[in-house]
């Protein structure tokens, strides 16, 4: 692993805008200067969980959007703030090999940066593998303005 990781025990929730039972992340780390990886276990209790299943594919897109937001979350890092709130503008090229993620799955999240805006738009290649497998793909796109009311406000007629 390369640049930031969290220490130790430290909630991945510090890193990102979700709350409570939203954080499906069980870690998060820095890869590289565009890359952030992170790690998930499909489980029960979530707003996800599909009973007594685990988690249908379309999640993935919420997984990888976790990760990138987590991601600017550790870049930013400002004791006693919390993280920036962000867009996802859309997802392409989404594919999945299982159209569920059973309980207890291991997933490891990474997510690569090939374009960025001065704007805070962006655009993410993600993948997740499980066991050493490729599971899904797809490519996000993503708004992470310095100021989300500001930005939204400057979206209105």
């Amino acid at each position: 692993m390369i640049g930031i990781e969290p220490d130790r025990g430290a909630a991945v929730s510090q890193f990102l805008p979700h709350e409570g039972d939203a954080v499906l992340l069980d870690a998060v780390w820095i890869d590289s200067p565009l890359a952030t990886c992170g790690t998930a276990t499909v489980r029960a209790g979530t707003p996800f969980h599909d009973e007594p299943s685990g988690w249908p594919a379309w999640v993935a897109i919420e997984l990888m959007a976790q990760v990138i937001a987590a991601g600017a979350g550790l870049r930013d890092a400002t004791p006693g703030r919390r993280p920036r709130l962000g867009l996802l503008l859309g997802a392409r090229g989404f594919e999945s090999r299982e159209a569920l993620y059973p309980l207890g799955n291991q997933l490891e999240i990474r997510v690569v940066e090939s374009t960025r805006g001065i704007d805070g738009m962006a655009v993410y290649d993600c993948r997740i593998d499980t066991a050493g497998q490729q599971l899904a793909q797809a490519v996000l796109s993503v708004c992470l303005p310095e100021d989300i009311d500001e930005y939204l406000d400057s979206l209105e007629p």
